[in-house]
This record gives structure tokens, sequence and C-alpha cells, in this order.
């Protein structure tokens, strides 16, 4: 069964919905005159432990990546691999999983998240930091020897929740993780890496969470390590702006009484007509939304807990000069919304709608789950096959080739469609 966007079954029955709404920057913020950092062509690796290997925040990023520039290929493979420390672990020693799951797919973007084990769950002391710190250098310096032209981006592990449930100990873990997260700082400048904090962003949201409702919060983290699957937007948000995401999907503002186009960004507007006192066009928009739905109650508390929409997912519409009334917006000839006049003008932001393009969005994403899925399955092989001492089987192999089946199906899938999009009066205000 393909994948499919996974409600937190616990959290639905005990969401007590608030009018408190997630801190954050502006609507306006935006990406800047940045490049995003990933390219046309890339080949990405996600390297890390048991939360990478869980496949959500890695998942989330391809989502965005695959849907906000589907025009750009980008490959993507995960190599997280639980109990992973700077040494290595249940996946073989640092070097033989380096050689398998890093360099052998020769990235040009390679990401790490470790440190989660490396502390060991007990108060910090010299030896594990310079363990911890020595470890990773290997690893970057490997990196850089056999992949001289990569780029690589350094992830502050993510917390050790102490925010729901008391510490561990006097003093708790999470500030372990924090120590290592500036250590992961410090070597980037050395090893003219990008860092980016996962931590602190991830213990805010915890934080808004639980002013919301605590016994939720908790559910974020059950096991206080391993986060639920809406969790991980907590450290992919980050990551993406990190790399300079854009909000915007597409913009688009017309003058209803001239049918002319104000302005417009990400899109193409074909035949534009007045339809009194309508409007009618075609549109093929550059990019497609998030698949995010606030009347999903998971979904609905990550907008509490993140300004995931403003940050993220921006595809406004603004129609002025239409006179007052209510106007149904009809997508292909499919009633999607009603909205006022005065709403119109004020903008509509089509990501919370629930439209084609949305739809489109989700069916990406059930695509990279199951390619990740075969991936996963793959990697395990190979992994086994180490251990034994048997060379690779037809089946690995097999994999591999279904697997870049499915990468080219993900940004076929991806591809924007034109839509008819017309704006029809309901009712007149007096």
């Amino acid at each position: 069964m393909p994948f499919r966007f996974r409600a937190l079954s616990a959290l639905a029955g005990l969401l007590c919905v608030s009018g408190i709404s997630a801190l954050g920057q502006s609507a306006s913020t935006t990406a800047g005159d940045k490049p995003f950092y990933l390219r046309d062509g890339d080949t990405v690796v996600f390297y890390g432990d048991s939360i990478t290997e869980q496949r959500y925040y890695t998942y989330w990023v391809e989502l965005y990546t695959a849907t906000r520039f589907p025009h750009m290929l980008v490959q993507f493979f995960n190599g997280g691999y639980g109990g992973d420390r700077v040494s290595g672990g249940g996946g073989g020693p640092v070097d033989e999983r380096l050689a398998r799951d890093v360099f052998s797919h020769k990235p040009t973007v390679v990401s790490i998240m470790l440190g989660m084990n490396d502390g060991g769950y007990k108060p910090l002391d010299d030896t594990i930091t310079e363990t911890y710190t020595k470890g990773y250098e290997h690893i970057l310096s490997s990196i850089q020897q056999t992949l001289p032209d990569a780029r690589i981006s350094l992830f502050g592990p993510s917390p050790y929740d102490e925010v729901t449930r008391p510490e561990k100990f006097p003093g708790g873990y999470n500030p372990t993780l924090v120590r290592f997260s500036q250590i992961d700082s410090q070597l980037a400048q050395k090893y003219h890496a990008t860092f980016i904090d996962l931590n602190a962003p991830f213990v805010a949201a915890l934080k808004r969470g639980i002013a919301i409702d605590p016994l939720a919060t908790e559910l974020l983290l059950p096991d206080k390590v391993h986060p639920e699957q809406l969790a991980h937007w907590f450290m992919a948000m980050p990551i993406l702006k990190g790399w300079n995401a854009p909000a915007i999907v597409s913009s688009l503002t017309i003058d209803a009484n001239t049918a002319t186009i104000t302005s417009q960004s990400n899109t193409h507007i074909t035949e534009l007509h007045k339809t009194d006192p309508g409007l009618s066009w075609t549109e093929l928009d550059d990019a497609l939304p998030l698949p995010l739905d606030d009347t999903n109650v998971a979904h609905h508390f990550l907008r509490q807990l993140v300004d995931i929409e403003a940050q993220l997912n921006q595809q406004p519409l603004e129609i002025h000069g239409l006179k007052s009334g209510l106007y149904q917006l009809m997508i292909d000839g499919r009633p999607t919304t009603k909205l006022t006049a005065s709403e119109l003008e004020q903008g509509v932001n089509l990501a919370d709608i629930d439209t084609p393009m949305r739809g489109q969005s989700y069916a990406v994403g059930w695509t990279i789950r199951d390619r990740d899925d075969t991936h996963y399955v793959r990697l395990r092989m190979l992994v086994s096959q180490m251990k034994t001492g048997v060379s690779e089987e037809q089946g690995a192999k097999d994999l591999s080739e279904f697997e870049q089946i499915q990468q080219k199906m993900i940004y076929e899938l991806a591809q924007p469609k034109p839509h008819t999009f017309q704006i029809k009066p309901v009712e007149s205000i007096k």
C-alpha cells in the first residue's frame, strides 16, 4: 500500500484546539537573493543514526525540493543507521559505512547528524567530548579526501526531550547534545561546511506545545529520542531555511476591473477573461504547494507550533476590484472554497485550500516514500551480505534498478500542470 501521511493517532484523541498561534517570522520572510542550496543534478546523502534512519526529516526535505523545484533533478539517498556514533555502529565501522553508504553514490552534497548515541546517555566528560570531536574530524577529512568537491552540511543533533518530562539525571542529557552542536559549528568553520542547529528550534517548538497541550506534545517524542513523523518538521524546517528555501510557491495579483495582471511570480497566466462580475483564466505554476491540510489534526497542531505556512508554503492569490459579494473559486470545474470580495482583495493562500495542485503533491510524496522504502531494503541487504562475506546478489541489483525507476517517477509526477480557474459570484452582499 502506498505511503499516506500518518496523523498521530494518539494525538487525535488528545488535542485540545487552542487559539495560541506559532511564534516566528512573518509571512514576508524570504530567502532573499540567496539561491537554494541544492542544484540541478545534485546527489544528496543524509548520513546519521536512527533519527536519520527514520526517514522523516529527510522525506520532508526531499518532498519540498521535488515539489518546489520540479524542473531540478536531485537524487536523495538516506544513509542513516540505528545506533551509529562517529565511530560507526550496527551498519559497520565508520570507514565501511562511509565507503558503502556515502562514497558509492558519488554525492555532491553530504549532510551529517550524529551525537545522540555518542554521549552515552550519561553526564558529559572530557573523554566523551574528545572522542566525539576526533571521530567527527575523521569523518569530515575522509569525505573531503574522497569527495573534494562535495558540499557538506553539519546538523546539530536533535534534542533528548527534557521539556515534557524530567531530566534523566541532574543537569540532564540534552546539554550534552547542545555541546555537541557547538562542536559541530566549530568543525563546520574549520572544514568550510554549512552548519544548521536542529536542537534549539526543536526545543522551542516543544515549549510552545506545552503551552497548548502538554500530553499531546509529549507524544511528539514518545521515547524522548525518536521524533514522531510530524515532529521531524521541527528539523526539516531549519534545514530548508538554512539552505535558503523560498516560501513562495507562486503568486498572482489580478485587477478584475480591467482583467489584467498586476503582478505574478513563478506562474504563467493565459486566457484571462472578465466574466461579469467574475473572472476566468488558465494558470501554469512553476511549483507545487506542500501537501499540508489544516483539517488534519496533526497538521493543525504543527501549524500552532511552527510557522511552516509563512516560511515554506505561500501561494497567494489577490483579486482587486470585484463587486461586493460572495464568490466561488473553481479550479478545473470543481468548487474549492467560497470567498468574499474583501477576502480576495486581501489575498488568499491557495496552499491552504484543497486544490488539484495539493493533490498532485500528495502523489509525489507517496512515490518518494515508496522509493525510500526500496533504498532502505537494499541497504539492509548490503549490510547483511557484508557481515556474512557474501557478494552482492541479484536481488540488491534489481532493487537498485527499481529505485532509479521510482526516482524518475517522482519528477514525472512533480511536473506542474495547467489549471483553469474561475471566480463565480454566489450572492451579492448588500
